[in-house]
């Protein structure tokens, strides 16, 4: 799967729509993607219609370089797409305020298809992955010993 290349909004943000919206956020379906240099590998996720909906994603490839997940037949039709290889996959990280456990949602990802500029947000169905994978480990390997705390300030 390649990075999320996907048109800017008038803002300068990424663009994405969710048919469906986000498990929990039905009724909001257009996203921007944010991407902050100071801030990778994290990206934000920011709903065009409501400004305090937000959510923190990361890559779960940067977490399991292994990371595969297979698509049912019906997110294949919400997505547009046969092919897995024309989506980009994206976890929802979750930081509380012990950072010892911030954790990515590899359960359930967020998949975009990069044409289309549609997202969903699946379930993956007999994949042993965990809603709650403590991410800080893989983290402070990949940028060190940098405070991952600070990623969950609000901006």
């Amino acid at each position: 799967m390649k990075s999320v290349s996907i048109e800017k909004t008038a803002c300068g943000m990424d663009q994405i729509f969710f048919p469906e919206g986000i498990i929990g956020f039905g009724e909001y379906k257009k996203f921007g993607v944010v991407k902050e240099k100071s801030r990778e590998p994290f990206l934000w996720l920011q709903s065009a219609e409501n400004q305090e909906l937000s959510f923190i994603l990361i890559d779960p490839k940067e977490i399991d370089a292994s990371y595969t997940p297979s698509l049912c037949e019906s997110d294949k039709a919400i997505l547009q797409t046969e092919n897995i290889d024309d989506c980009q996959c994206l976890s929802i990280v979750y930081v509380p305020k012990d950072s010892d456990k911030i954790s990515a949602n590899l359960l359930a990802p967020i998949v975009v298809n990069r044409q289309k500029n549609i997202a969903k947000q699946v379930i993956l169905q007999d994949q042993e992955y965990s809603v709650q994978h403590i991410i800080l480990d893989e983290m402070m390997r990949k940028i060190g010993e940098k405070d991952v705390s600070s990623f969950a300030e609000t901006k």
